[in-house]
């Protein structure tokens, strides 16, 4: 087992250092808040994140993004024929949300830091565990879905 594998930092961590630092970025460039964007955006986070919770509760398997060997199930339907990682895509939603409403190109911009550190920290080691796991049917559904959307 590799040490990535061993020494896994949780999503909601990589996600709330992500919006700390964004917070703390000087501004490179300044513009107004749209407020119905940002809105928009939290609302679309919310109900991606819930929809998709609520699908690995339906399916009664874990979703403990550190015990990924737990998972009983292949969840496919629903968010999931969209996007294989809707929970990450929620969070980066809500990540967007949060640089608009810094009002700085600083701070969305870092998105793309949170976007990378969570598919190598996170996503890849998944979806080798997922492989494993599923075998063929998990291959399948990742020709089909692609990661983020």
């Amino acid at each position: 087992m590799s040490l990535l594998m061993k020494f896994r930092i949780p999503p909601p961590v990589i996600f709330l250092a992500c919006a700390t630092v964004m917070w703390f970025l000087p501004p490179v460039y300044s513009f107004p808040r749209y407020l119905w964007t940002i809105a928009l955006l939290f609302v679309c986070s919310g109900a991606i994140g819930t929809l998709s919770l609520w699908q690995f509760w339906q399916a009664k398997t874990t979703v403990d993004p550190i015990a990924l060997e737990k998972a009983s199930q292949l969840v496919v339907s629903g968010v999931y024929r969209f996007s294989r990682n809707p929970m990450y895509l929620s969070l980066a939603l809500l990540l967007l949300a949060w640089g608009l409403w810094l009002g700085s190109l600083s701070a969305v911009i870092f998105l793309i830091v949170f976007l990378f550190s969570i598919t190598q920290l996170q996503i890849k080691p998944e979806e080798k565990v997922l492989e494993k796991l599923f075998g063929e049917e998990y291959r399948s559904y990742k020709q089909k879905v692609r990661r983020w959307i």
